[in-house]
């Protein structure tokens, strides 16, 4: 018979203690839980990422066509470590790997599937990419991503930015674990690793774009309404306000959303207007401005259809649990 030693037991406690917190489960019931607190970070840093999409492909649906090769490229250098323990997957050395990886070939049924776009799009926007250069194809005709050399540091600071606003969320996240980790661990972590987390994040935010597209048909819609969701929510968490929305909403104008997204400002207006048509927003009638609104419950912003605090919290929560565990270890 196997007996732990008093240490070996508290050991096994805190380790268990520990998994209890850090688990898919716990992080999806704390996010709930603390949306109020959580959400006006969480989609800031999601207007971050699809803003960068959209300013770098000039709209968000081939852009996830990109990402899904990017994510499959990240798959390809991170597998290099099963045959070298030591194998760099870091941020700095991404541009040798990426050049010295051979990329799988892609079908436009695959690609269709998987970002949840349908093939006649998919086909349409891949014709447009390449056109664009921001995919290439071979010889043999086969699809691949490779940014032009000229892109680097474009990317770099890109992706670094991104890893900030992704680094903050998580950080922001595990206070409300009681987990004591500071923000440049998680930084530094995901920086040291790159393809490894990089693979593993942008398929979650596939999942979150395939996830909208089904309910919105239109992911522009999405990030321009998460525009007016960032003002109310952060108005709400400065004021201490958790369910009493103030008659006084924070409003957004169609100028400052197109300067926050990239998305043309006449564009905005007519989108804007789709959303306050649809009763998600409110448009005010004396200055042209627009602000949050329920239609079914006006005093209870967490439940606003652009909100959707169930839909979001399991896409992000096994995310995470990969980086508290990394971190943690």
């Amino acid at each position: 018979m196997f007996i732990l030693t008093q240490n070996e037991h508290l050991d096994f406690c805190a380790n268990m203690d520990l998994e209890n917190k850090i688990n898919k489960k716990t992080i999806e019931e704390i996010f709930e839980n603390n949306s109020n607190k959580i959400l006006p970070i969480f989609f800031e840093m999601q207007s971050t990422f699809l803003s960068g999409i959209y300013k770098r492909y000039g709209d968000l649906e081939g852009g996830q066509i990109v990402i899904y090769f990017a994510r499959n490229l990240h798959l390809k250098v991170m597998r290099k470590r099963e045959e070298d323990l030591d194998f760099d997957l870091s941020l700095d050395k991404f541009w040798y790997n990426h050049q010295n990886t051979i990329q799988d070939k892609l079908k436009i049924i695959s690609v269709s599937r998987f970002t949840g776009l349908p093939k006649e799009t998919t086909r349409r926007k891949i014709i447009q990419l390449t056109k664009l250069k921001h995919l290439k194809k071979s010889n043999k005709n086969n699809l691949y991503w490779e940014p032009s050399s000229q892109a680097k540091d474009t990317y770099t600071q890109i992706i670094k930015e991104q890893i900030k606003s992704l680094s903050k969320f998580l950080f922001e996240q595990s206070k409300l674990l009681n987990i004591d980790v500071p923000f440049s661990k998680f930084y530094k972590e995901i920086e040291k690793n790159y393809c490894f987390y990089w693979y593993h994040y942008l398929t979650t935010q596939l999942d979150f774009m395939k996830y909208w597209q089904r309910k919105t048909n239109d992911l522009e819609i999405l990030l321009i309404g998460l525009q007016s969701l960032i003002q109310s929510l952060n108005y709400f968490k400065q004021n201490n306000i958790k369910h009493n929305v103030s008659k006084k909403y924070p409003d957004i104008s169609a100028t400052s959303v197109s300067e926050v997204t990239g998305i043309p400002r006449a564009t905005c207006i007519r989108k804007l207007e789709r959303l306050s048509k649809a009763k998600f927003i409110r448009k005010d009638p004396f200055n042209k401005r627009y602000n949050l609104v329920n239609q079914k419950n006006n005093n209870d912003y967490l439940n606003h259809p652009l909100t959707n605090v169930q839909g979001t919290a399991g896409q992000f929560a096994e995310f995470s649990s990969i980086i508290y565990r990394a971190v943690l270890r």
